[in-house]
């Protein structure tokens, strides 16, 4: 369970309360558990509770871990016996330093933040040390070197850069470095690199001027309950930030695309396959959800996509294993692109194309030539072209497409040039016509051409009067690559009824070509240009189409860099593949155009998605930006919810425990009751500021019980809808405040059958069924030996210290006396009377407390004034100590 530390002024604040720790070990020594972190604290020298103030509480290694100024403390058996882990203990590897403001476990790994203090122009500065880690339940340790000799990350160590929350899961790790930023790692800590919630943040931070509050980061825990997708949730000066990190086969793939194709006959939804050089993904052609299948794992015989359609239901995939560079055959989805498998056939046929007639599938095999499937690709038959000679290179095909304004005709581009193959009904070819592209040279010959056709399509032209849309002619475009040195890449085009061809893009290497009516568009090298006349595309002003997608007026990406790889059309929607991800334009009622540019993250630690949440965003569920704490709670197999404290940077006093739920949702994306859900439309996180007393220092989770850390005190909540909080009144089984007037709880851990509560007076423990029976744990600032007697706090104030406490030390067991005398030795109180008491140092825990609550046998309040106490022992022994009273 993850807990959240505090900023910078937190810190600050606690090295100031933090008590310097004495001889006089307060804890009971007896029954040392057999599961115990260190020896017994009357033992060893580096063992023993060791400070009153601790800012966050965990679990790791079987027991509970204290954060400290100190260093860290730990217990394995409910407090009885404490080890001590900090630079003056442990083995020859000790923390670097001993102010922890961070603590973290995951995987049997314990990660601490620390820092140590250093007077810098007559003032004491806290500068950090960075992370450290230890695989030995603290004994060594690990110190993360982020100097240029190391991971070579400025600005993570030193002035403004406390480690204030560290988290993870599996192997993710993160931590919070305020004006360091935010820092992820994705091999269990070993390489680290500072992350960004966008890119203008990343611009910002390394422009040399102060970080903005976007990138001062102070909390941080992650969120698994979205299935395979990790959820980063990390708090800021300017907001609450959700890095979302979505598994391989749940987004995008490939960074670079080769073929786009649709599901026309897609019943429930539309989707659309991007085929790139690592996988297929599919989505709708309105955008998201994606999903991603790879080779080997997912079906797919190589990783390379060639070629891809869906038909009939069945999706076809060409492959190529673009490391050894061969071909790996045809997968075949029966479920949509779910799941592939191979087909084994063509594994030695590099398959480029595909295209469908009637119930006829086609595909472009390449040196596998021109085949045909009549059973929705059970079977492949060879369609030799005009020759019976498989090799010949007209019988090398690259490209195939089916006219489907002409009934029968079948466009083939081959090694040498185009075949117009015409067809039966049962699709053998009853006459072919074919048009070579010899390569020469074209300085001598006046001429420019390539042999090879590597895409082929056709582009109707209709004529339209009152009545009807008549067919008026049919523009054939073929896309050439050099065969040999003297070739050259071109773009041809000609009418099917004329033997007269455009040669055009002459030397431009171009990619694909695709039509919406009457424009051409081909993409490739010299990026997308178009023509609506026929003419060479991009040749006049304005033919050059510029691919942005914008907020507002601002440019936020643009496809002015990328290779543009492919080009599908669907309806007056134009998709594009590029060689950095894929771009979709939708066009609205006013004609524009708009795009959405999706670039795929192959950048592991990069998050696919960030989404900021401010009060604006959230309605006011947040009531500020400031996010010094947050948590995650879980709650059955619900998404989780996430508390957060908040508070508004201008307004200090407007301050929040804020909560996130995802609640079903209405179209107009109002919260439904339970009884409702049936009519959701989808699910949104709804935010609610739920306790407006204070803010949290950091939080803890029992079931649906919320606990939060408060300066004011212990808080919680049972209902995640409800602004009703109970406080847990620190007293022990007597009644008896555990407490100081006014003591801040900083750290809080549910650890059953414990719950932990962390302050800056000690550290008190109850039982998580009662919070009537507070045990506390500290030291006192004294120079007495412990075998002496003592009263603490003095001097005792009426109005700031509920009670007094009396140290003693029984050395067997025997019977106590406490007695309160005035200046004039008047016995003024009897604190306890011949009461048993057990060998042991006292104050220890519960019912073994003694406390004098500044009153006299009457009930008066005793005047200012000094004051002795006796303490006498069954055996006779007496010893006097002395304490003062002020208002």
């Amino acid at each position: 369970m993850r807990r959240d530390t505090r900023p910078v002024w937190l810190v600050l604040l606690i090295l100031m309360l933090i008590a310097v720790t004495s001889s006089a070990q307060l804890i009971p020594s007896s029954a040392v558990s057999s599961a115990q972190l260190m020896p017994s604290a009357f033992t060893s020298p580096d063992s023993g509770y060791l400070t009153n103030t601790a800012i966050d509480i965990i679990e790791h290694g079987g027991g509970v871990w204290l954060a400290t100024g100190e260093g860290l403390n730990a217990t394995a058996d409910g407090g009885l016996t404490w080890s001590i882990h900090n630079s003056a203990s442990g083995g020859s590897q000790p923390l670097i330093s001993d102010n922890i403001s961070a603590v973290f476990s995951v995987g049997g790994r314990l990660w601490v933040g620390s820092n140590h203090s250093e007077p810098i122009n007559g003032r004491l500065y806290t500068l950090s040390d960075g992370v450290s880690y230890s695989d030995d339940n603290g004994l060594n340790w690990t110190q993360i070197d982020f100097s240029p000799a190391g991971q070579n990350i400025p600005f993570v160590t030193g002035g403004d850069r406390v480690i204030y929350d560290i988290t993870g899961h599996d192997e993710w790790l993160f931590f919070t470095a305020f004006a360091g930023g935010f820092l992820a790692s994705r091999d269990g800590g070993i390489s680290w690199r500072r992350i960004y919630a966008s890119s203008l943040d990343s611009i910002q931070f390394n422009s040399g001027g102060a970080p903005s509050f976007r990138n001062r980061y102070f909390s941080c825990a992650t969120d698994t309950s979205h299935g395979d997708t990790l959820v980063v949730w990390a708090g800021t000066a300017g907001g609450l930030m959700e890095f979302i990190y979505a598994p391989p086969r749940e987004k995008p793939c490939s960074k670079v695309i080769n073929r786009i194709a649709f599901c026309d006959e897609c019943t429930d939804s539309s989707f659309v396959f991007f085929g790139g050089n690592d996988g297929v993904t599919r989505g709708l052609v309105t955008g998201a959800p994606y999903i991603s299948r790879f080779v080997d794992d997912d079906g797919l015989p190589g990783s390379q996509v060639s070629a891809i359609i869906d038909f009939r239901g069945r999706l076809f995939v060409g492959t190529i294993d673009p490391d050894l560079d061969i071909p790996t055959g045809l997968a075949i989805s029966d479920d949509r692109g779910e799941s592939h498998y191979s087909s084994g056939a063509f594994s030695r046929d590099t398959i480029s194309d595909f295209t469908v007639m009637g119930e006829r599938l086609y595909m472009a095999a390449q040196e596998g030539g021109l085949v045909v499937s009549l059973d929705t690709g059970i079977t492949w038959e060879r369609v030799l072209i005009a020759s019976e000679v498989p090799t010949a290179l007209h019988n090398i095909v690259n490209s195939v497409y089916a006219v489907d304004e002409i009934d029968g005709l079948l466009l083939a581009g081959t090694d040498t040039g185009l075949a117009l193959l015409y067809l039966d009904q049962v699709g053998v070819i009853d006459s072919q016509e074919f048009h070579a592209f010899p390569e020469y040279d074209s300085t001598s010959q006046g001429d420019a051409s390539s042999a090879r056709i590597v895409r082929v399509k056709a582009q109707p032209f209709y004529t339209s009067d009152s009545t009807d849309t008549i067919l008026d002619s049919i523009a054939v475009w073929t896309i050439h690559r050099p065969l040999t040195l003297e070739g050259r890449p071109i773009v041809g085009r000609h009418n099917i009824d004329s033997t007269h061809w455009l040669r055009l893009q002459v030397d431009v290497v171009t990619n694909d070509v695709n039509f919406i009516g009457d424009t051409a568009y081909v993409v490739g090298a010299a990026g997308i240009r178009f023509t609506t006349r026929g003419f060479n595309p991009g040749l006049n002003p304005g033919e050059i189409l510029e691919v942005q997608q914008k907020v507002g007026d601002i440019v936020i990406d643009a496809l002015t860099d990328d290779l543009i790889t492919a080009i599908e059309v669907k309806g007056d929607t134009l998709f594009f593949g590029t060689d950095n991800g894929f771009a979709v334009s939708y066009t609205f009622d006013n004609d524009e155009r708009e795009y959405r540019i999706v670039r795929v993250n192959t950048d592991s630690l990069a998050a696919d998605a960030v989404i900021t949440h401010t009060p604006l965003g959230t309605l006011g569920g947040l009531v500020g930006s400031f996010i010094p704490a947050l948590s995650v709670q879980y709650i059955d197999d619900d998404y989780a919810r996430i508390w957060v404290s908040n508070r508004h940077r201008e307004y200090g006093d407007t301050v929040a425990v804020s909560v996130g739920r995802v609640v079903p949702v209405d179209v107009d994306g109002v919260e439904l009751p339970p009884e409702e859900i049936d009519q959701a439309v989808g699910f949104q996180r709804k935010w609610k500021a739920l306790y407006r007393d204070d803010f949290a220092w950091n939080f803890a989770f029992d079931g649906r019980t919320v606990f939060a850390a408060t300066s004011g005190g212990l808080v919680y909540n049972s209902d995640d809808t409800s602004m009703i909080w109970d406080t847990v009144w620190m007293t022990d089984t007597y009644g008896d405040p555990l407490l100081g007037y006014n003591a801040s709880v900083y750290g809080v851990a549910a650890s059953p059958p414990y719950l932990w509560v962390g302050t800056d007076d000690r550290t008190v423990r109850f039982d998580l069924d009662d919070f009537d029976n507070g045990e506390s744990f500290f030291v006192v600032d004294s120079a007495s030996p412990p075998d002496e007697v003592y009263a603490f706090p003095v001097p005792f104030s009426h109005t700031r210290d509920p009670v007094v406490d009396f140290h003693f030390v029984v050395a067997s067991p025997t019977s106590i006396t406490i007695e309160i005398y005035d200046f004039a030795m008047n016995l003024v109180a009897r604190v306890i009377d011949n009461e048993s008491y057990p060998t042991g140092i006292y104050p220890g825990a519960g019912g073994y407390r003694v406390t004098w609550d500044g009153y006299n046998g009457k009930g008066e309040q005793v005047a200012v004034s000094v004051y002795y106490f006796k303490v006498e022992y069954g055996s006779g022994d007496v010893r006097w100590g002395k304490l003062a009273v002020i208002p």
